[in-house]
């Protein structure tokens, strides 16, 4: 019989009310996970590299992204007969406003 070795208790950090939001913030932000951040910012060791698979939202809003350049395309397509030019104007204003927010909310400029 192999005997079993007891782990570790693990250390927790739980950070004051009024700073919980940044630290969570800065942690998704640095693409690591809380260990990993916690670690790089208490020893200054380099920050490992991020993780190569982008969090759900951001891969949602690449999708979202990907779709509205889709949709532009589609509509420039249509043949002239089938256009209705305010009509097509109107939308490829709200599909530049969609794209907009995306890159805002993918923290880059529009």
């Amino acid at each position: 019989m192999t005997e079993k070795t007891k782990r570790e208790a693990p250390v927790s950090y739980r950070p004051p009310e009024h700073l919980r939001e940044e630290f969570r913030a800065r942690v998704e932000k640095s693409g690591l996970s809380v260990s990993g951040f916690i670690t790089a910012s208490i020893f200054g060791s380099a920050v490992p590299r991020q993780s190569r698979r982008p969090p759900l939202e951001k891969q949602e809003l690449a999708r979202i992204l990907a779709e509205c350049i889709r949709l532009r395309g589609a509509l420039e397509a249509l043949p002239p007969e089938a256009r209705d030019p305010a009509l097509l104007e109107e939308a490829v204003r709200t599909l530049q406003e969609i794209r907009n927010a995306v890159m805002l909310a993918k923290g880059r400029s529009p």
